[in-house]
């Protein structure tokens, strides 16, 4: 006779309760990551707003590079034009005045002293005009210089202005983040949980004016005290335990974490990956990652 062996079985209610408590569980991390998806999307957006108001600056700036460009263009096709226009008339004196000997060999047994004095004369007319041409053309040339270096001044001008105002810029955060270190360290603040929102943009201003200080000529005045002033914002930083990691330069590998996009290159081998662009820093904190680097790499 055989006998079977029934497995026990909890009671209903044990069972509703231990599938409440799953469903519970999943709706918690359910809403914990929307809520993450959501910060995310909000600092996208910012960091666009941003990107594209520095764009829009930018695009302001090439627009009005590219008017002067234009008007220099113009202002240089119609010398050229006149230059034209006077070797045409330096061409036709010489066949004139080759012309002239010509007859003037011939017949110089016949003409009088009044043929040769009327010759003279106007070979004297012809010289003044050839000279007056020469210094209009010599004055417009002057012109269109002092056109350029008008323009070229203008450019030296705005790349200043562009640095005093980063260096002010980079010294005001300086003083700010001393007193924010001076007020962190008050009892009151001491185990209080770090807010890192204004570090990161710290870090995000300092790499900005870092790119554009790298993309000034070396000659433009003010370059050595704003690069002094970011010197002192990342050492300031340093000390209150964060950290910039810049990528740029670096061989990408998938196991690095990192936001990327990235973007075929002919420069490259085949197969190569390059960071080429830091869209914004990875920043540490005491050795901690606490935001990923977003890259641009360049692929062969």
């Amino acid at each position: 006779m055989n006998t079977a062996y029934a497995a026990p079985t909890q009671p209903p209610e044990t069972m509703q309760k231990e599938l409440n408590a799953k469903i519970a569980v999943l709706n918690n991390t359910d809403k914990q990551i929307r809520l993450r998806l959501e910060k995310l999307q909000q600092d996208i957006s910012q960091q666009q707003k941003q990107h594209r108001a520095e764009l829009f600056q930018q695009q302001q700036i090439i627009e009005q590079l590219t008017l002067q460009q234009h008007t220099l263009e113009q202002d240089l096709s119609a010398a050229l034009k006149q230059q034209t226009a006077l070797s045409q008339a330096i061409q036709t004196l010489e066949k004139t005045t080759a012309q002239k000997n010509e007859q003037l060999n011939q017949s110089i047994s016949q003409r009088t002293l009044f043929s040769i004095f009327a010759l003279l004369l106007l070979l004297l007319l012809i010289s003044a005009g050839y000279w007056h041409i020469r210094k209009r053309h010599h004055a417009s040339e002057q012109t269109l210089s002092t056109q350029v270096q008008t323009v070229l001044s203008s450019v030296r001008q705005s790349e200043e202005s562009i640095v005093k105002v980063d260096t002010e810029l980079a010294e005001r955060f300086n003083e700010f983040m001393v007193t924010l270190k001076k007020q962190q360290s008050a009892p009151s603040l001491v185990n209080k949980e770090p807010d890192h929102s204004l570090p990161l943009k710290l870090a995000d201003e300092i790499h900005r004016m870092s790119k554009r200080l790298a993309a000034l000529p070396v000659e433009t005045k003010g370059l050595k005290p704003l690069s002094k002033s970011l010197e002192r914002l990342q050492a300031e930083l340093a000390e209150q335990g964060y950290e910039m990691i810049d990528y740029t330069g670096t061989t990408y590998s998938e196991n690095m974490s990192v936001k990327a996009r990235f973007v075929p290159s002919d420069e490259l081998d085949v197969g190569q990956s390059v960071i080429t662009k830091v869209v914004t820093p990875q920043v540490n904190f005491n050795d901690v990652m606490i935001r990923m680097a977003d890259v641009e790499v360049s692929v062969g």
